[in-house]
């Protein structure tokens, strides 16, 4: 094999590479954090001995198994070395261009191993055990699609069509751990109708806090 041919294989070998890392980590930036809801007020009905009613009665209570994160997304695409800080070109992005955001526990979720998980692996993964807002339940629909670059489609992935907001979350597994996914939207909003690029609905643990990791690709 002569030089030449070495520095061409050399060439593949890396855009290889470079396809496989298409998605990566992300910074976040300041955290602002919702008031929980309290839960409804107590309704009473007056009585007295020899009295017996009838009374209807509706409760709404907390989750303590799922949260949520929006927000924007910004950032660019660049030729780049290791520390990111010497550019050889940057080009401008806009979350127009597209691209996901996705969250998993696992700061090295393989996203080239990525593969369509369902609601019973979300369960399996947080050892719930069955309630009315467990993963199977919420993670229903099994024709979530997120396509990563490099990446072969995944098209049943099974999905969550968030309430009042105009995003659907899709859950991947890479065979150890899941990782949570939305496409960046430059025209979505939230939950309250204000304007976000992304929203997604994660697990948490039944005690203590859940630490998750961001990922963003940007098309």
């Amino acid at each position: 094999m002569n030089f030449k041919n070495i520095l061409a294989l050399f060439g593949v070998m890396l855009f290889g590479a470079g396809l496989v890392m298409a998605i990566s980590g992300a910074t976040v930036g300041t955290e602002v954090e919702v008031s929980r809801w309290t839960g409804l007020t107590a309704g009473s009905v007056g009585t007295e001995g020899g009295n017996i009613s009838g009374v209807n009665v509706t409760g709404a209570t907390l989750t303590d198994r799922w949260a949520a994160f929006f927000g924007d997304v910004t950032g660019n695409i660049r030729l780049t070395d290791s520390a990111g800080t010497n550019n050889v070109y940057a080009w401008t992005w806009t979350a127009a261009d597209g691209g996901e955001v996705c969250l998993s526990e696992d700061a090295a979720f393989a996203f080239a191993s990525a593969v369509a998980a369902d609601g019973t692996d979300i369960d399996t993964a947080m050892a719930w055990g069955a309630s009315a807002d467990d993963g199977v339940t919420t993670y229903a629909g099994d024709d979530g699609s997120i396509t990563f670059n490099g990446v072969t489609a995944i098209t049943t992935a099974d999905k969550v069509v968030l309430d009042g907001s105009s995003f659907t979350d899709v859950v991947v597994s890479d065979g150890a751990d899941l990782a949570y996914c939305t496409d960046i939207d430059s025209a979505g909003t939230n939950y309250n109708g204000a304007a976000a690029n992304y929203e997604i609905m994660v697990p948490t643990a039944l005690s203590g806090a859940t630490t998750y990791n961001f990922f963003a690709e940007l098309n």
